[in-house]
């Protein structure tokens, strides 16, 4: 199998933006999305607005994404709001609804640190020895001499 090499010095993108290919409507639509998506998280601000996106708009129905449940219920209470945004835009004008739906994010969530381990200072074992000096229950006395060896051992 022979490989072709490309015989003219066009870029993909120069190919995509040609006017001739059909595709202009398209790049439109996607600009004027990525236009209202940044004006869209700019009114509703922080916090809210960094957890939604408009997704597209169909005839007379916006449809907007959330992240997660609980950023979609604070969107829902905004629908009017948010609605009243997208129609002052230049070319919305004729929206009449919003639809919402969740999202989830597309990049993964940072990984959780592991959890710290506790430590106990040496002033804290010397504490928990006396405690256990003055206990009755001989099981408990133990118990608190043993985690007071945990402190005992650090500088």
């Amino acid at each position: 199998m022979s490989v072709r090499k490309r015989s003219s010095g066009k870029s993909l993108a120069s190919i995509l933006a040609a006017a001739d290919n059909g595709l202009q409507p398209l790049f439109a639509h996607a600009h004027q999305l990525r236009t209202v998506n940044r004006m869209l998280r700019g009114a509703l601000g922080d916090p809210l607005g960094p957890h939604v996106s408009l997704c597209n708009i169909r005839a007379d129905t916006a449809i907007v994404a959330a992240d997660s449940p609980a950023w979609l219920t604070q969107l829902r209470y905004l629908a009017p709001t948010v609605l009243h945004i997208l129609q002052s835009q230049p070319g919305l004008e004729s929206l009449r609804k919003v639809r919402f739906k969740v999202q989830p994010a597309s990049e993964p969530a940072e990984p959780a640190a592991p959890p710290r381990r506790a430590s106990l200072s040496p002033s804290g074992a010397e504490i928990l020895k006396s405690a256990a000096e003055g206990m009755q229950d001989p099981g408990l006395a133990e118990a608190l001499r043993r985690l007071a060896l945990n402190g005992s051992t650090k500088a």
